[in-house]
């Protein structure tokens, strides 16, 4: 889904081509039950609810100004399967979820690493961006810490943009990509 699609303001949004990445590494196809935590604008939210309609989705975001946009995002695309969750991760929930995006964890990545593998199924997904190396530094030892494997990709973007009378690749902040699976089916 464009960018330009979602209600946006100054809340941060998970881009395009990023969003499409962390999608595919979450394994949706089969999956029931998503949470995306540190939701934003929801556009991670929302492009899964659309891509996997039978997917019940739910949204923690804690700023007002975010979940007015993630409600606004709901709307506007017409879904009925996002929940929104106004607070701070973790919370206090009983539900267990197939896959779990983190994309902003308001200085609470390790209580928040925890909780989700706690409400992780066993074989399900953890899908996290950072553009702060030290926020993905603190999640490599965490995942260390806890004797569990990940995977991780550095992704940069440019959006090819006109120059005079040539052009350029104008590039956007690199984002690191953590992808780690729960042991066991």
């Amino acid at each position: 889904m464009k960018d330009s699609l979602f209600a946006r303001s100054k809340v941060p949004m998970t881009k395009e081509e990023i969003r499409t990445i962390s999608l595919a590494k979450l394994n949706l196809k089969e999956a029931t039950r998503f949470l995306d935590i540190g939701a934003g604008t929801g556009s991670i939210s929302i492009e899964a609810c659309v891509e996997y309609p039978n997917l019940q989705v739910t949204a923690i975001e804690t700023k007002d100004i975010a979940v007015e946009l993630i409600l606004e995002n709901k709307a506007k695309f017409g879904v009925e399967n996002l929940e929104v969750i106004q607070g701070k991760a973790p919370l206090d929930m009983d539900e267990i979820f197939d896959s779990i995006f983190v994309g902003g964890s308001g200085g609470n990545l390790e209580d928040i690493l925890s909780w989700s593998f706690d409400h992780l199924k066993p074989g399900g997904s953890l899908v996290l961006n950072f553009i702060l190396l030290e926020n993905a530094t603190v999640a490599f030892k965490w995942f260390e810490d806890n004797d569990i494997s990940y995977e991780t990709v550095q992704v940069q973007v440019g959006n090819g943009t006109k120059l005079g009378s040539g052009h350029y690749f104008k590039p956007l902040n690199p984002v690191i990509i953590i992808e780690a699976k729960k042991e066991g089916k």
